[in-house]
């Protein structure tokens, strides 16, 4: 994702107002939040693992662009699990679906672009 163009825009007008910054979140940009993602990362509600999803990832990566563009996109209900603190209690995480880490990195990265 060629997110220069934006940062200098964002760069030359602090006060500057980006109303649309949806289709920045390309084929491109999906695919190399993709890329970015542990390997090892635990499932979350859907159970896709990273190598589930790479087995298709290029038409997966398609069909999660297209519902982003069409608006038919939603985020996941997060899967809880409970980790072992070193007191005896428990530290409730989150877990988000495959497809939530994809979009969310995408947007951290499209975000960094402006906001630096």
């Amino acid at each position: 994702m060629d997110l220069n163009r934006i940062a200098e825009l964002a760069k030359q007008d602090a006060g500057c107002r980006f109303h649309s910054i949806a289709h920045f979140l390309t084929k491109e940009a999906l695919w190399g939040a993709f890329d970015g993602l542990r390997k090892g990362a635990a499932a979350g509600v859907d159970g896709v693992t990273y190598a589930d999803y790479e087995e298709h990832v290029a038409e997966n990566i398609v069909k999660l662009q297209e519902k982003l563009k069409s608006g038919r996109y939603r985020a996941q209900p997060l899967r809880r699990i409970y980790i072992d603190k070193e007191d005896g209690r428990k530290r409730p995480i989150s877990i988000p679906a495959l497809e939530d880490k994809i979009v969310q990195r995408a947007t951290v990265e499209l975000l960094n672009a402006i906001f630096e």
